[in-house]
């Protein structure tokens, strides 16, 4: 694929017409070129060993969505990992999805995108907003740190999936959703090409414009990640290792945790586990 957008836009962009892990390619490009710049983007419409959060994995039907690998490296990831935290980069490349796939749909269709606590990125409709629910799943977000303190950013991102062949009732697509996709039907045809390079465009350089404005003024992007939250707010189950808790999600941590209100008092800080959002 040819990408021009998102090649004007980054230092280096490979495209694989197929790959198991985009996240295991970059990361083995990377210790193959350590010199490999900031921004690097690794791609593919054909991931078949993707995975998710805990090791699960991510599989949806080729020419229908895209994988990408995005690396962070440099003075800007160096200073979001010290001064908001690890756990906020996840968070941060949710707010840019987020971003980039609001404005694919109409402003008085009532459909909000925004992220659901640690790393995917959900649209929902006013119904789902009334009984606290997330929506359904367009992107999944997977970070890793390496070994000299870059990241890379893996996100699953929904375009073309219909909804016949969406993999569970709680996952979506742009098409499935009812947004603009410029009518395409295939990341094959022209028109779905055009798709998919203005996506990962607006992504990628979404999310390095907001690791750089962190570097500078990490309140300001913390206030930006609170805002596009779908969990904050919510009534929300959290599954432990060892046991299951019932709360409401008020914030976010200086970390990225999760701080569940208990309705017994107290609160809970989780920093791993499930959180299901309750009807």
């Amino acid at each position: 694929m040819d990408l021009p957008r998102t090649r004007a836009l980054l230092p280096r962009v490979e495209w694989r017409e197929s790959s198991p892990s985009t996240n295991a390619e970059l990361r083995e490009l990377v210790a193959n070129e350590p010199g490999l710049p900031n921004g690097t983007l690794l791609a593919t419409a054909d991931q078949t060993a993707g995975r998710g959060r805990l090791g699960r994995g991510w599989v949806t039907p080729p020419g229908t969505s895209i994988a990408a690998s995005l690396l962070l490296r440099g003075p800007g990831i160096r200073v979001v990992s010290a001064a908001l935290g690890p756990g906020w980069t996840p968070l941060i490349a949710g707010s840019a999805v987020t971003d980039a796939l609001q404005p694919r749909f109409a402003a008085d269709s009532g459909l909000r995108v925004g992220v659901k606590w640690p790393n995917d990125v959900h649209v929902r409709d006013e119904d789902d907003a009334v009984a606290g629910r997330p929506g359904r799943k367009l992107c999944g977000i997977l970070c890793e740190m390496l070994p000299d303190g870059s990241v890379i950013v893996g996100t699953g991102l929904n375009l073309l999936i219909p909804e016949w062949e969406l993999p569970t009732d709680r996952a979506s697509s742009l098409l499935a959703a009812g947004a603009d996709v410029g009518g395409a039907e295939t990341l094959d045809s022209d028109a779905g090409r055009t798709l998919a390079d203005e996506v990962i465009a607006a992504v990628a350089g979404g999310l390095l414009r907001l690791v750089e404005r962190a570097a500078q003024d990490a309140g300001a992007v913390r206030a930006r990640v609170l805002r596009h939250s779908l969990t904050l707010g919510s009534e929300v189950r959290v599954h432990l290792a060892d046991r299951v808790v019932d709360g409401r999600a008020r914030t976010l941590s200086d970390d990225g945790s999760l701080v569940v209100d208990l309705p017994t008092g107290g609160e809970l800080v989780v920093s791993a586990g499930d959180v299901e959002h309750l009807r």
